[in-house]
């Protein structure tokens, strides 16, 4: 009967984001380790007058990160957890992997997307960063293309950062590209899911589907 109850309570099912399906759960790059969608949302700006949606955004982690939350963070509402970042911050630190799926809704190329990362990663604090990782980060990405409808997905891990081009509907089971430097990856998940994170729209999503849990 335990068993049935802790099954039932962690219910993270698929979302639909802009047409895009992010499945319920993943595994990580390199690894059979099961990670649940936290949450989803789209990255857009407002430009003209309009609002021009350029990429969705699923959030995925370990689902033992529930309980190492809970303690600090049980009880408290939506609000008062994204208030002062406050859960994002305690998921960025906590020590599980993490995974986010990026799908591109219109196309960009690889210089302009890693370059935008190393711009928002330079308005943060980010000490023990290596410049060699910066350097690392945009030779991956300097000959990549992303037409609509293609994805990135990248696995946060305690070693440092596990990157993969998704080009068909197969979600890929290993990396393409690995970055050995924690403060890089911590750095690189900041830009989507700590303060001014480039998807609120994601980081509610998330917040509001973990607060049942907690």
């Amino acid at each position: 009967m335990g068993s049935e109850v802790v099954s039932k309570k962690h219910e993270f099912g698929a979302l639909e984001v802009e047409g895009i399906d992010f499945r319920a759960s993943v595994a990580a790059l390199g690894s059979t380790k099961k990670l649940v969608l936290g949450g989803a949302g789209f990255r857009g700006l407002e430009i003209n007058g309009n609002l021009v949606k350029f990429t969705a955004i699923g959030i995925y982690v370990e689902e033992a990160i529930i309980p190492h939350l809970s303690p600090k963070l049980g009880g408290k509402t939506v609000e008062e957890l994204c208030a002062n970042e406050l859960l994002f911050e305690e998921v960025l630190s906590a020590p599980f992997d993490k995974l986010i799926r990026v799908v591109f809704l219109l196309p960009l190329t690889g210089p302009q997307y890693s370059e935008k990362v190393v711009e928002r990663i330079g308005l943060l604090p980010n000490p023990g960063l290596k410049e060699e990782s910066i350097k690392q980060f945009l030779e991956i990405f300097k000959a990549e293309n992303f037409p609509p409808r293609t994805s990135l997905v990248c696995s946060f891990t305690e070693d440092g950062l596990k990157i993969a081009f998704m080009k068909g509907p197969d979600f890929p089971e290993e990396s393409d590209a690995v970055i050995e430097d924690k403060y890089f990856a911590r750095a690189f998940l900041a830009t989507i899911i700590a303060k001014d994170g480039v998807s609120p729209m994601a980081k509610l999503s998330f917040a509001e589907r973990v607060s049942k849990y907690l």
